[in-house]
């Protein structure tokens, strides 16, 4: 089971109880929390259901790049679909529900497509559905719609309201980490007019959730420290709860601010649209974890590892108590020592590779983790969440070599700098064959009228990933 744990937690604040509703259930969080957290502190582990065959889906991620806990948010003239739990902050009366389904989340007609779906291949409805011809509008559309929709569309006209302004400025950095933030004090230190975005509501990025030291501060602290230095200068602008939505020809950048999300009913608008000319773009728009393929990837409770430990340690919240580690990289140890840290039970490490990992792999030894190298999971077993595992050899030989039991599963794939915004504007991107990832070739990047580029990719989104070189990276793009 998921549950609230009695430490951690630094983004939350214990003391502050907020009610909310999902499914209209009344719950409890605290503030600080996301939906998502709130969620799992309250043991939700089911959120919603697949888009087709309606299979029970569950918190896969701890940001923006969540594909499952899609959920109807608000009532009435405030009422949007769609919405991320991950990304939507916990307000006192917040109410939820979640998607797909009929007439319950946990008991769901729609299911039985699962068990047809040997009779239901892609684009099945194409051929099916043709005759009679006037059955479409009647009886077959609102049908489909009904049944592999997502969000509900809106009923009320929206009560809020909204606005957009342009902005000028010399560099625009995207993305507030450690990057970011390093980046943006670089080019300030010229004498450049700086705009820094950061879609969430803290800044710092996975630093100060995955520690370690920047000359002889920690990580978190440093971080303070560069915030400090940055509100103070004149020339410098930070806006939190803004996405850089997209970048175009001749540096127009568009944002995207959430006002009012957080506190609904507060004087002003709710979204802000800002209209950016910018000599220079920065994108220091970090990395997303990849995912590990096996059968029941997609049961509750099997979640990124990263996203497990952005959990316990940003809100002290432990998705599960008996939890398998999964991965083909060294990343995937810092969660399993988090999880053991923080009281956790991790069963094991399966480690993809033969030889294993280096130092990380050997403090999580020391901690008493089990670890198995060259195994991989099979198959998770588990309906509405993860009951238990069959560990196999990641060769391929053979069949299952053991069955375990356990609430939970952190998978690590590696992880994927974020290019989108690299790419929006003509950059290419190149294979790094020794990370196992594409990132941003700098000798392509994306070119201005004059033929020169504009836009430099900083940290992780420019496929640096240790916390030292990102330091140096962030500094050079500034």
């Amino acid at each position: 089971m998921s549950k609230r744990l009695s430490g951690g937690g630094r983004l939350i604040d214990r003391a502050t109880e907020i009610s909310f509703t999902f499914n209209g259930e009344t719950l409890k969080g605290c503030a600080g929390d996301t939906l998502a957290s709130a969620l799992l502190a309250n043991d939700r582990m089911l959120v919603g259901r697949s888009f087709k065959y309606h299979r029970p889906r569950g918190i896969v991620a701890s940001g923006a790049e969540e594909p499952n806990a899609l959920v109807n948010l608000g009532q009435g003239g405030r009422f949007e679909p769609n919405q991320r739990a991950t990304t939507t902050e916990l307000f006192a009366g917040l109410t939820a529900r979640s998607q797909n389904h009929w007439p319950s989340l946990d008991f769901d007609v729609g299911a039985v497509n699962a068990r047809l779906s040997r009779f239901l291949p892609a684009g099945f409805y194409y051929k099916m559905f043709i005759h009679p011809r006037p059955f479409w509008k009647h009886v077959y559309e609102p049908f489909i719609r009904q049944s592999a929709g997502l969000g509900q569309v809106p009923k009320e006209r929206d009560a809020d309201s909204y606005e957009y302004f342009y902005a000028f400025t010399d560099v625009v950095v995207i993305g507030g980490g450690i990057a970011g933030l390093l980046a943006a004090k670089a080019a300030a230190d010229t004498g450049a007019k700086v705009l820094v975005l950061e879609q969430g509501a803290h800044w710092g990025g996975r630093a100060p959730v995955d520690g370690g030291r920047v000359g002889d501060r920690s990580v978190d602290k440093f971080v303070d420290g560069l915030l400090a230095e940055l509100s103070a200068m004149p020339g410098v602008t930070l806006r939190k709860r803004c996405m850089g939505a997209a970048v175009h020809d001749h540096g127009y950048v568009l944002g995207y601010e959430r006002l009012t999300d957080h506190k609904p009913g507060s004087d002003g608008p709710r979204h802000r649209l800002w209209r950016i000319r910018a000599k220079q773009v920065v994108t220091a728009t970090g990395a997303i974890e990849r995912p590990l393929s096996f059968a029941g990837n997609d049961v509750p409770g099997v979640m990124l590892a990263s996203a497990m430990r952005d959990y316990v340690v940003n809100y002290g919240v432990a998705p599960g108590q008996q939890v398998l580690v999964v991965t083909n990289n060294d990343d995937g140890y810092r969660t399993a020592i988090t999880l053991k840290t923080s009281g956790v039970g991790v069963l094991r490490i399966l480690d993809a590779r033969e030889t294993g990992g280096g130092p990380l792999m050997e403090e999580a030894r020391r901690l008493g983790i089990r670890i198995d190298c060259g195994r991989a999971i099979g198959k998770v077993s588990g309906g509405k969440r993860v009951r238990k595992v069959q560990i196999c050899a990641q060769s391929g030989a053979g069949g299952a070599l053991e069955e375990l039991a356990c609430d939970a599963v952190a998978m690590s794939g590696g992880w994927s700098p974020v290019v989108h915004l690299w790419s929006h504007c003509g950059g290419k991107l190149i294979w790094d064959a020794a990370q196992a990832l594409f990132r941003p070739d700098p000798a392509k990047p994306p070119t201005g009228a004059d033929g020169q580029g504009f836009v430099r990719a900083a940290g992780a989104a420019n496929g640096v990933l240790s916390l030292d070189a990102i330091v140096a990276d962030a500094v050079e793009a500034g």
